[in-house]
C-alpha cells in the first residue's frame, strides 16, 4: 500500500521504516477498516517525525506535533467506531451528569 501524505513540511522525513513503525502502532490500537488503517498510519508518521525531530518547545516540529497528536487522537475514534460498525456492533457511550456541590 502506497500512502498519500499531504503535509509537504513532513512528508520528505517519510521512510519505510517510520512507516512500519506507524502500522505497528495503529494495528496494536484495533482492528480498523484499511482506510482507517492507512489515514491513522499517515498521522503517526507525522508524528513519530516529530518525536524525533523535535528541538525546543517553540520549533515547527513541536506545534506541528501537538496538532498531529490531536488529529490522531479524533481519527482514532472514528476508527473505532468504524471498527465497531464493521463487527456488527454498536458502540456505546456513556456520559455522566456532574454536579457542583
Amino acid at each position: 500500500m502506497a500512502l498519500t501524505y499531504s503535509d509537504p513540511y513532513l512528508s520528505p522525513h517519510a521512510s519505510a521504516e517510520r512507516e512500519a513503525r506507524a502500522l505497528e502502532d495503529v494495528r496494536s490500537a484495533g482492528d480498523f477498516p484499511t482506510e482507517w488503517e492507512e489515514r491513522l498510519q499517515v498521522l503517526r508518521v507525522y508524528i513519530l517525525i516529530c518525536l524525533e525531530s523535535t528541538v525546543d518547545d517553540e520549533d515547527t516540529f513541536s506545534v506541528k506535533l501537538k496538532q498531529y497528536k490531536a488529529e490522531y487522537q479524533a481519527q482514532l475514534i472514528k476508527a473505532r467506531a468504524a471498527e465497531a460498525a464493521a463487527a456488527g456492533s454498536v458502540p456505546i457511550f456513556a456520559s455522566v451528569n456532574l454536579l457542583r456541590g
